[in-house]
């Protein structure tokens, strides 16, 4: 090697050491970014699988209700006051009425007594109370106008507001958190039973139930079925 070249070989490692240098600063920001996404990952898929806990199978049922094993819920306002309504497996299940048939401010409301109706054409099925006590208001706009099948019955899709006396004895003869989570898997269960091997007659497209499967199931004794599921 000629001794003119060794300026030229120390000149282009150091290059090559500025090149190494500046790699590793740029990669350890980089590193920090990515490790940081790694970490907050497990937190999103956490949120996730605690939604998707609250359903069995098709059917919603928030950790914060309690529910009647009649297919009606409840949910504790404040003081002795519930709302109370129809739980998701119900409205699927019966899918669009005609009309709901809802008692007046001031009536008394017994557990495990008739609470209100389901209307649809000339049959009438009828749904249990999850509450002793007395109504003080009643959602009208729901009984008005059941028909949209998408309502939101633990919402706007609510039925009664309750006055309940004797909630706490209330609450320990209803379901709630995992136990409501084991009850509905059984419940899927019952329903799969009655299912007809063409399953089409129960999906929609991807899967999902459609709205009235009761109606699918049996058009000529739908309110059978229901009455069954709704222990009336």
């Amino acid at each position: 090697m000629m001794p003119h070249d060794l300026p030229t070989m120390y000149s282009a490692k150091a290059v090559e050491y500025l090149i190494a240098v500046a790699f590793l600063l740029l990669f350890i920001p980089f590193w920090r970014f990515v490790d940081r996404e790694r970490v907050t990952a497990p937190v999103a898929v956490t949120t996730a699988r605690r939604w998707l806990g609250q359903v069995v199978d098709w059917f919603a049922v928030p950790s914060d209700l309690y529910f009647h094993p009649g297919h009606a819920w409840a949910r504790v306002d404040g003081g002795d006051v519930v709302t109370v309504g129809m739980d998701d497996f119900a409205q699927k299940l019966v899918g669009g009425v005609s009309a709901i048939a809802l008692p007046e401010v001031g009536a008394r409301v017994r557990q495990g007594e008739r609470g209100w109706s389901l209307v649809y054409d000339s049959k009438s099925v009828d749904m249990l109370s999850p509450v002793d006590g007395t109504v003080v208001a009643v959602n009208e706009q729901a009984a008005g106008s059941p028909r949209p099948s998408g309502r939101d019955v633990y919402g706007d899709g609510w039925l009664l507001k309750v006055k309940a006396p004797r909630l706490a004895a209330n609450t320990k003869q209803l379901l709630s958190g995992p136990v409501a989570k084991r009850w509905m898997e059984g419940v899927c269960d019952a329903l799969r039973a009655r299912m007809s091997p063409d399953l089409g007659l129960v999906y929609q497209d991807g899967g999902l139930p459609v709205e009235g499967m009761a109606r699918d199931l049996d058009p000529a004794n739908w309110d059978e079925i229901a009455r069954a599921f709704f222990l009336t």
